[in-house]
Order: structure tokens, then C-alpha cells, then sequence
């Protein structure tokens, strides 16, 4: 059988360079025959060196382009940096060396280049080009699973540069789906898998967001700036920390547009605040040791209202029940059937805390009086929950002992509990620090 001896097709992507290799030794034999021209006919030095840079440029990219086709791509690289010295507006060696970049799977460097040829020359082209790149690395993320807040980056960089297309809005929201949609949400503190809190990238992305929406006006960006603004979960767990700069974050968001859960979430960081406040003081009082200035805590107008807002489920925004945890590590955001609330981690759910503060709003009365409590759980000393300490404090109804009888009268009750898996040590103080001040063990 005959030998076929048909060779085979080159692919087009390599016939298109070929074409272009041979356009560009056209270019510079035709440069070269009129420069020659043009010595002849002046015969001035001053119109040679005019000259000289265009074809020196067109060598240095023709020569990019053999390398190319070598795979030689760090001197092709090397040969359009050559180019850019020569004539650092030449639109041409930006491209062949973002393409150079992108053969050898650069893609990052590839976008840069791209960029920083358009910051030096204006051209739309470049910037076009570079629009193409990071739309298309972002779609890559996205497709294959990736997205991450780089993605996120990329697509505030694509409308950033050409806020009027509307891909880089469509790349946003899909974006969107990927990172703030699902059951839960631990971005905005270290997760149990340390990947890390990234709550500071988050609020440099929001910033960038409202930005371009200022500039711009667009009603597009508005949207996402909204989504964005209150990720679309059922639990948003965040550092105490960071709670000033969410709430400022939240209201810039509220001035540009609303929306009844956006109100209920900023409600929520207000209220939140407002109860890092009221118990920053109690929490100095426990912290010191010295426990008697608690009692005036627990009597106060503050103390006393929250108390019975939870005890008569009139409490707004923070949600509790019978034991209700005041930290200043973590919290998070809940929504429930559409409506936000939030809550501050207690003790199990946070052992490396530095102290939870319990109050009880569950109703119990002696002789007609509502009891008034509340509770501290110190930091553990070896960051794990046992062994684990609680001080309970109690006005309540009682016994105390005077002059040798038991007399009943509303009274302070300090009591101390140490808890260990083998169980529980308790030391009670009835009469706390009053004249008839008595204790007992049990």
C-alpha cells in the first residue's frame, strides 16, 4: 500500500501566527526599503533617527513571535519588554506580551500587563482586552467550584473598568449565589476548619461596591450592593470586634436603597451594640473580684427592663428565652421565617471565651416579688470547659438567720459552683455581705 505522504494541517491558532509573524518581516522590509528611500532623497541624520524606533519595535515583536512558536515564552516576554523600552506606547507589545504571559499559563501576569498598557496609553482595545480576561477567569472560578473572595475581587475589578457592561453585573450576582448563599455562614469569624476570619477583605469589597455606585449611579450595582449587604443564610456568625464596622457599613448601605430585612438586620447590630454597652460595666465589676457593686447592676433601670422584655417576649431584635448569654467574642445573626434577630455565643459555644455573663428571665416570685438574677462564667484557664466555675447571684425570698432565728426577708444570694465531669462543688452565701450575713455547703 502507497505511503500517504499528505502532511498534516497546521491548527489555526498556529496558522493565524505564522500570518502575522509574516505581516509583521513584511512590515519591517517595506520600513526598511522606505527609510532607505527617504536617506536618499533628504539625506538627513534627523529623519533616521525619527524613523529607527518603529522598525526597531516591529523587529522586537517579530522576533516575540518566533519565540512563541518555539514556546520559548520567557524570551518572547523578553523580547516585548525590549519593545516597551523602546517605545512604551506601543499597544502592540502590550498584547504580544499578555499573550506570551497566557500561553505559559500566567493568566495574573497576563491581566497586569494588560492593565498597566492601558494606564499608560489610554487604549480602549487594551482595556477591552483586559475586561475579556478577568470575565473569563472569574467564569472559570465559578463553573469549576473556586469562587472565592479573589472571584469576588475579580468581578468589582471588571465593573470597576467598564461599569456600563453588563457582564460584570450578571458575574457579580452569580458570585453572589456562590459565596453568601446556603444554611449557614461562619465568613465573618474563624471557622472551625481555621480557614480564618475575612471579615476586613469583606468590607474592603462592600467599600469598593458602594464606590463605583456613587460614581456611577447605576442601578445595577445598587442591587448587588443590597444582596451583598445581608448574605442571603439562616445564621450569620460574627466577631463581637467587628460589630461597630458592620453596623456603619449596614447604614452607608441603608442611605443608598432599603428593604424591610436590611432594616431588620441593621436593627439587629444596633440593638447589639446598644447590649455591649449596657454590660460592658458588669463585666469590669466580675472581671475585678470584687463582686459587691453587682447588686446596685442588678437593680438598675437597664438590668431590670431587659429582664422583663424577655420574660414577656416584648423583646425586640435579640432573641432569648429563660437563660440568655451576654459575650464579647461572638454572636451572630439569625433569620427565622424572613425576620432577623441575633444572640451572643454562651459559654459551650465558645470555650476560649474571656467570660459569659447569664441573665435569667425566667418568672419566679417570693411573697410577691419577681426574683432578679444573673450569672458569670469566667474565662476557663486551660481553654477548655472544665473545670468550670459559675458565680450565681440571687434577690430572692429566704431564711436568714438573726439573733439566733431564722427570719424571713428579700435578700442577696451569692453562690459559687466549680464543675468537673466527676460533678459538681457548690459554696452558697445567703445574706450576701449584709450585717446577718450567714453560709452554708451542701
Amino acid at each position: 500500500m502507497e505511503r500517504d505522504r499528505r502532511k498534516k494541517r497546521p491548527s489555526a491558532a498556529v496558522r493565524a501566527r505564522r500570518r502575522k509573524r509574516r505581516r509583521r518581516a513584511v512590515l519591517v522590509q517595506r520600513l526598511l526599503v522606505a527609510l532607505f528611500g527617504v536617506i536618499i532623497l533628504v539625506g538627513g541624520s534627523a529623519v533616521v533617527w525619527n524613523m529607527l524606533p518603529g522598525i526597531r519595535v516591529a523587529s522586537k515583536l517579530s522576533a516575540a513571535d518566533e519565540y512563541v512558536e518555539t514556546k520559548d515564552y520567557d524570551e518572547a516576554i523578553a523580547s516585548c519588554k525590549e519593545a516597551l523600552k523602546i517605545d512604551s506606547m506601543s499597544v502592540e507589545a502590550y498584547k504580544s506580551m499578555a499573550g506570551a504571559y497566557l500561553s505559559k499559563e500566567d493568566q495574573e501576569a497576563a491581566e497586569q500587563v494588560l492593565y498597566q498598557g492601558w494606564e499608560t496609553t489610554q487604549d480602549e482595545s487594551l482595556l477591552q482586552e483586559y475586561f475579556v480576561y478577568l470575565l473569563n477567569d472569574a467564569v472559570s472560578d465559578i463553573n469549576e467550584g473556586n469562587c472565592s473572595f479573589d472571584t469576588w475581587g475579580k468581578c468589582i475589578l471588571a465593573v470597576e473598568t467598564q461599569p456600563d457592561n453588563p457582564d460584570g453585573y450578571k458575574l457579580l450576582d452569580a458570585c453572589f449565589g456562590r459565596l453568601f448563599m446556603g444554611g449557614g455562614a461562619e465568613l465573618f469569624c474563624d471557622g472551625p476548619d481555621g480557614a480564618g476570619c475575612v471579615f476586613d477583605r469583606y468590607l474592603e469589597m462592600m467599600d469598593r461596591m458602594i464606590q463605583v455606585y456613587e460614581e456611577t449611579q447605576k442601578e445595577e450595582m445598587k442591587a448587588e450592593i443590597l444582596k451583598f449587604a445581608q448574605p442571603d443564610v439562616d445564621s450569620l456568625s460574627m466577631e463581637v470586634c467587628h460589630l461597630p464596622q458592620y453596623r456603619e457599613m449596614l447604614s452607608r448601605v441603608s442611605g443608598i436603597g432599603s428593604g424591610e430585612e436590611l432594616q431588620q438586620i441593621l436593627a439587629c447590630a444596633e440593638k447589639a451594640a446598644w447590649a455591649q454597652d449596657v454590660f460592658a460595666g458588669a463585666f469590669g465589676i466580675f472581671e475585678s473580684g470584687e463582686f459587691e457593686p453587682i447588686k446596685d447592676f442588678m437593680q438598675s433601670e437597664d438590668y431590670l427592663s431587659i429582664r422583663d422584655q424577655f420574660m414577656a417576649g416584648t423583646m425586640e431584635y435579640w432573641k432569648g428565652k429563660t437563660y440568655i448569654p451576654v459575650s464579647r467574642e461572638r454572636m451572630w445573626f439569625l433569620r427565622e421565617e424572613g425576620s432577623w434577630k441575633f444572640c451572643f455565643a454562651d459559654f459551650e459555644e465558645n470555650p476560649e471565651t474571656s467570660g459569659v455573663i447569664q441573665i435569667w428571665s425566667g418568672k419566679q416570685e417570693d411573697a410577691g416579688v419577681q426574683r432578679v438574677c444573673i450569672s458569670y462564667e469566667p474565662a476557663s484557664g486551660n481553654g477548655e470547659f472544665y473545670p468550670h466555675t459559675t458565680y450565681e447571684f440571687v434577690y430572692l425570698y429566704s431564711n436568714v438567720k438573726i439573733g439566733g432565728e431564722y427570719v424571713p426577708q428579700m435578700n442577696y444570694r451569692f453562690e459559687t459552683r466549680v464543675a468537673t465531669p466527676e460533678g459538681t462543688t457548690s459554696a452558697l452565701i445567703g445574706d450576701w455581705g449584709g450585717e446577718h450575713q450567714w453560709e452554708m455547703e451542701y
